[in-house]
């Protein structure tokens, strides 16, 4: 069967026009104790707006978390919104990397979209409910990450299309399927799911009830 990996071009990161800063520009630590305490502050950010939303969170605090003061957390993120800007680059990189390593050994493309998943949720778990608190929030359009929520769900539907359109055309699915549909629905059962999932972790297996989602759409 052909390798999964023929599909990954389709997954794109997103386009840094998408916030108001641009943390890229910034200059990086050039000593490794600079490095350490930017992953840190990153680590620490990721964790608090996991729990308590971006609104909630203040760099005075994420500073505190980590032992510098609110000016000393300004050399490596000016504002809130910088810190917020580096924590969705970081994980727009872990999930490409991710993607990667979990669709080249799959032998079909759905069973490579299947093992993306599986790995989001199982080395991810809290970037994965990041995403979820984050999502919630930003559908008040004046919300920070509004804008790269929007393209993040367009990006998706657009790489499973992909995906799936192929997958379709190998033969790994149902000729009848409407394929823009089917990915509009994965992306949404994930997304519900992982909600679910995040609230009450023993009570279902995303990547198994999702499995069973496409065993009935396969040829």
């Amino acid at each position: 069967m052909a390798s999964a990996r023929a599909s990954t071009k389709a997954h794109n990161q997103r386009p840094t026009s998408l916030f108001s800063v641009d943390v890229r520009s910034l200059a990086l630590p050039k000593t490794r104790k600079g490095q350490q305490r930017r992953a840190e502050l990153l680590e620490a950010a990721a964790k608090a707006f996991a729990v308590q939303g971006y609104r909630k969170v203040s760099l005075a605090s994420l500073a505190a978390e980590v032992g510098i003061t609110e000016q000393g957390a300004m050399h490596y993120f000016p504002t809130k919104e910088h810190l917020l800007v580096g924590v969705l680059d970081a994980y727009d990189l872990a999930d490409e990397e991710g993607y990667r390593q979990a669709t080249e050994s799959a032998s079909t493309l759905v069973d490579g979209l299947l093992a993306a998943m599986r790995h989001r949720l199982e080395h991810h778990r809290q970037t994965a409910t990041l995403i979820s608190v984050l999502m919630a929030e930003s559908v008040d359009p004046t919300h920070a990450a509004h804008t790269w929520f929007v393209d993040r769900n367009r990006r998706m539907r657009e790489n499973v299309t992909h995906m799936l359109t192929v997958a379709q055309e190998r033969g790994e699915l149902r000729a009848d399927i409407d394929i823009p549909a089917l990915a509009t629905q994965q992306v949404a059962l994930f997304d519900g799911l992982v909600v679910q999932w995040t609230l009450d972790p023993e009570a279902f297996d995303v990547i198994t009830v999702i499995e069973r989602f496409y065993a009935s759409l396969r040829q």
